[in-house]
């Protein structure tokens, strides 16, 4: 018993000894692990703070956009960048309102943004992204992307919005810029008056235009990428397409090619084929672009006129004769207007003259007077309807001619206001050209004799139906953005104040001896102005049109294309300056006295004869512009010369015009 309770002693004393080494061994290991805890807790601690500078750093120094927001829209702060974007103070604006203070957002459109913004909270995504519009504090509108991140508590709950944007303003005017481009060259691909179409190298058919599918009468999707071009056409067609399409795809172009098309319904058409092969870079042949032109008119008329070649044939003779007799009438008609031209337009020019030097006989008696004008005005008036009677005969005789000289509109607005501004002040009427800067440094190429001829007409008819208010001469400019060729769609425009024109009359007034039941009472022209204006108009490749409202004016427009001429600055021809654009510019404009007039009639006979003559031919054709290039090349030391070219380049129209009816 003693011996078990010794042995019971010495295994407790060896636990013990035991127990006592392992719990210093726990400690020493719990010490060294505690110590290995605290070194990690610091790194971490420190790893934290390097990654808050950083991203303090980006926050501060970003290029975009940052704002921290709370879901009841009041603003935590906003970096630098954001601060200066929108002219704002961020320690002032730290706790107002997003939408109101910072967006300046008014009225309904306040509830509407925040409505949209309250919708991100809705939405699944961690990061959300908008694209919405803000104001600047002065009110300019700018577009901001923006890419919005919701941070949310530990029960799930958004406690506050970090949302990133970037200014898109520019872009997106591009955008829109682009996309109105785009929707012009579509609008002219889809409404041309031909057909486009490309296949591929399969011969499948990769787009059509809507000018094509309506002749055809399918839709979009039954054609595109569905297909092939040959099913379009009838047997003997495709004959014709095969054994073309091999060589078409090597050579890169065909042109007048005619097939027979088959529409939807099953009827057929004829149509004549251009086009051309694209390729890719190692030269294999990869679409085809083709034109399509609806030809089943002309063929129609090309298998009547072979109908009726046996009986043309037959005919010949009969023909042959009335041919002959046509000639012999138009040579007897030009003959005619030969004769009518010499025998009526040089004694009538003759009255004119001498009746306007009757005028001026300071010794014509008070009675006469009213005789002698009355004369002058029916001379002018007749002149000018024989003019119009011979002007229309050359054009139905197919012998109009153009010609082609350089010119400025600048130079055609001092010519037509040189020609009418007295005229209408003297009928107290204003005259005046509107939007003066579309004409300055605009050069152009054309028939400046037809286009002035149209533009005289219409300001003289305006003059003569319009008793008060004004009439406005306009010139607008259209660009052709889409051609290779340097020329403007050039649109003339005269408006007035006068009678007006009834709208069941509007068909009938550019038809030859054709008058209003309005301009009729005048009982003034042939009828025949507006019908020249009209042909002269056609002839040089534009259309001529007319708005008109009784007892409110009309407004006469014409629209021709121009050759855009480039000129540099230091060329003599150059216009630089602009002369009266309203006759009431001329209202109590100095008149030159005797004096002037004598020294410039001295100036003038003391020249050679050629060149006597060819100054008083400028100034009676009213080209100032070569007048004052002609003086400045004619040095002269009498005082004349300088009052002359001093006149013309202040463009003292009327002392101009009344010196050379005196002279």
């Amino acid at each position: 018993m003693n011996f078990l309770y010794l042995v019971f002693c010495f295994v407790c004393g060896l636990f013990s000894i035991a127990w006592y080494f392992l719990y210093k061994k726990e400690k020493k290991l719990r010490l060294i692990l505690f110590s290995k805890n605290l070194q990690k807790s610091t790194e971490i601690e420190r790893i934290l703070i390097e990654k808050e500078k950083q991203y303090q750093d980006i926050y501060d120094t970003a290029n975009s956009i940052i704002i921290r927001w709370s879901p009841n829209f009041v603003i935590h702060s906003i970096n630098p960048y954001a601060e200066e974007f929108f002219r704002v103070n961020r320690f002032e604006l730290e706790g107002k309102d997003l939408v109101i203070d910072l967006f300046h957002l008014q009225g309904d459109e306040i509830n509407v943004m925040k409505s949209q913004l309250w919708n991100i909270f809705h939405r699944p995504e961690q990061f959300i992204r908008q694209e919405y519009d803000v104001f600047l504090s002065n009110q300019e509108r700018r577009t901001i992307s923006w890419s919005n991140r919701i941070l949310k508590d530990d029960y799930g709950y958004p406690f506050e919005v970090l949302s990133i944007g970037n200014d898109i303003t520019i872009r997106k005017v591009a955008e829109e810029n682009l996309l109105k481009s785009y929707e012009r060259i579509l609008d002219l691909y889809n409404n041309a008056p031909c057909g486009y179409h490309s296949q591929d190298k399969d011969g499948i058919i990769v787009s059509m235009n809507d000018t094509e599918l309506s002749w055809l009468g399918y839709e979009r999707d039954e054609v595109i990428g569905r297909m092939k071009f040959e099913t379009l056409l009838t047997g003997e067609s495709k004959k014709t397409y095969h054994s073309l399409y091999e060589n078409f795809k090597r050579d890169g172009s065909v042109s007048g090619i005619e097939y027979e098309y088959i529409r939807k319904d099953g009827s057929v058409f004829i149509i004549s084929l251009n086009s051309t092969a694209s390729y890719d870079k190692e030269g294999n042949f990869t679409v085809s672009r083709a034109t399509i032109f609806d030809i089943t008119e002309r063929k129609a008329a090309e298998s009547q006129l072979s109908d009726y070649s046996q009986k043309i044939e037959q005919q010949n003779k009969k023909l042959q004769k009335a041919v002959e007799e046509a000639k012999s009438a138009n040579r007897s008609k030009s003959i005619f207007f030969s004769k009518i031209t010499h025998e009526l337009r040089t004694p009538l020019h003759a009255v004119i003259g001498f009746s306007q030097i009757l005028e001026k006989d300071p010794h014509l008696p008070g009675h006469l007077k009213g005789y002698v004008n009355s004369l002058h005005q029916n001379g002018v008036h007749l002149l000018s309807m024989i003019n119009d009677i011979l002007d229309l005969s050359k054009i139905e005789a197919g012998k109009m001619t153009e010609s082609k000289e350089t010119f400025s509109l600048v130079q055609l607005w001092d010519n037509l206001f040189s020609m009418f501004a007295y005229r209408f002040l003297g009928k107290g009427l204003t005259f005046h050209l509107a939007n003066p800067k579309a004409i300055l440094g605009k050069y152009y190429q054309g028939d400046i004799q037809k286009i002035r001829q149209v533009l005289v007409n219409l300001l003289a008819n305006s003059l003569k139906f319009t008793e008060k208010g004004e009439v406005s001469f306009e010139v607008i400019i259209e660009s052709n953005p889409y051609s290779s060729l340097p020329f403007d769609l050039v649109e003339f425009t005269v408006s007035d104040s006068g009678i007006g024109i009834p709208k069941d009359q509007l068909d009938i007034i550019f038809e030859a001896f054709q008058q209003t039941e309005q301009g009729s009472s005048y009982q003034e022209g042939t009828g025949l102005g507006l019908a020249i204006s009209h042909q002269l108009v056609e002839f040089m490749g534009g259309n001529i049109s007319v708005r008109s409202e009784l007892q409110k004016g009309s407004t006469f427009s014409f629209k021709i294309p121009l050759a855009v001429v480039k000129m540099n600055e230091d060329s003599p021809s150059q216009i630089h300056t602009l002369g009266p654009v309203s006759s009431k510019e001329l209202v109590g404009m100095e008149q030159s006295d005797q004096n002037e007039e004598k020294k410039i009639s001295d100036y003038i006979h003391s020249l050679p004869e050629d060149r006597r003559l060819e100054i008083l031919r400028l100034i009676r054709i009213q080209n100032f512009q070569k007048l004052i290039s002609t003086l400045e090349l004619n040095e002269s030391e009498l005082e004349g010369r300088n009052i002359l070219l001093q006149k013309a380049q202040d463009k003292k129209f009327k002392f101009l015009i009344d010196f050379i009816q005196g002279t």
